[in-house]
């Protein structure tokens, strides 16, 4: 009886123990293990955002030399002392107005000359031929006196054209840019400065030279822009018009011309500019988020959530870096959606959850 009366509430204190103690640590632990389960088998959530395509190959902008469409500096043809000139710099010239006369007195002896020779070579040649007697005069004695009034004849054509040259004009209508002789100033074929420097400022040309990164791009009748900082950025319209075709070995540039249309000639040549080419390309690179990014030793890769709401590891080639994107040259389409800050607990196939529900994507283009 005694016995019974320590073992019973031994049993007490025991199952009480159990019951208050060990039960809800059993509990606590089975909680903690559904939790633990719940929460591995539980979907990440992820930031997605778009791809956009670059559309302009980053809106290229290059240094350009404007020059007139054409520019032709003009030489005396004949020697003489430049008798007067007509014209100053910045004058409107028409094509075969007269720019400036040149004095030649040796050449108008010369012609002189030639006149009495060639007068002299007819008149043998007549007396020749107005012998009657068959057989006094051999053949070749009339096909010699022909042959020398053909040469006098030639002779005084030729000094003729170059008294012609005595005349300066212009070539084509344009604009004289230069001017660098005086009356009275002797000049002589080819020798020294041109007289003047005549130039077609109604179209222009802006030469670029285009790195050999964009090339590629670049065909005849590609828009572009030119824009001159001189003139509070003002922008002027163009396109390309021909290329070199081969790439300079020194700098690796391909020699680019672009031709804009200047009809009041508000835009003087020789400006310093900046090109800014359209360049729309069949297949522009795809650009990321910077934090998109994975490097990894397999090389550089992004994660991609396919319309499943899976993830996907795709390996991507890097192009250009632009601070907050990157170009992604191959790897991608534009069309999908990427991971920012990416963990490393992201497994290729695993379900996600995004973050913010994506609306349908509208592809940006720059």
């Amino acid at each position: 009886m005694k016995l019974l009366r320590i073992v019973i509430p031994l049993l007490v204190l025991i199952g009480l123990f159990v019951f208050f103690g060990v039960m809800p640590r059993l509990r606590n632990k089975q909680e903690l293990q559904k939790s633990a389960e719940l929460e591995k088998n539980r979907e990440p959530i992820v930031n997605a955002v778009p791809l956009k395509n670059a559309s302009d190959t980053t809106g290229l902008v290059l240094p350009g030399q404007i020059q007139p469409y054409r520019q032709t500096p003009l030489y005396a043809r004949t020697q003489g002392f430049l008798r007067r000139w007509y014209v100053d710099i910045g004058a409107q010239v028409k094509q075969g107005q007269l720019l400036a006369t040149i004095d030649a007195p040796e050449l108008d002896q010369d012609i002189a000359r030639a006149k009495a020779d060639q007068q002299l070579a007819q008149t043998n040649l007549d007396r020749l031929k107005s012998v009657q007697l068959p057989g006094a005069i051999a053949k070749q004695d009339v096909d010699t006196r022909e042959s020398g009034v053909a040469v006098a004849k030639a002779n005084l054509n030729r000094l003729v054209a170059l008294k012609d040259l005595q005349q300066i004009r212009a070539p084509f209508s344009g604009v004289i840019t230069s001017r660098t002789v005086e009356n009275g100033t002797l000049v002589s074929p080819g020798a020294g400065q041109p007289l003047f420097t005549i130039s077609e400022l109604g179209t222009l040309r802006v030469f670029v030279d285009v790195p050999q990164t964009y090339f590629r791009y670049v065909k005849v009748g590609l828009p572009a822009t030119v824009i001159v900082p001189e003139l509070k950025n003002q922008t002027f319209r163009g396109k390309v018009v021909r290329t070199s075709g081969a790439l300079r070995n020194e700098t690796r540039t391909l020699l680019t011309e672009v031709v804009i249309p200047n009809p009041k000639q508000a835009l003087p040549s020789g400006l310093y500019s900046q090109v800014k080419f359209d360049m729309i390309a069949s297949k522009s690179p795809v650009l990321i988020p910077a934090n998109a990014l994975q490097i990894t030793p397999q090389g550089p890769r992004v994660v991609v959530v396919d319309n499943d709401q899976r993830v996907r590891f795709v390996a991507i080639t890097l192009g250009r870096d632009y601070g907050t994107t990157l170009e992604a040259s191959s790897g991608l389409t534009g069309q999908e959606y990427v991971v920012t800050n990416p963990n490393d607990r992201l497994r290729d196939g695993q379900k996600v959850r995004l973050r913010k529900p994506v609306a349908e994507k509208t592809v940006a283009r720059q």
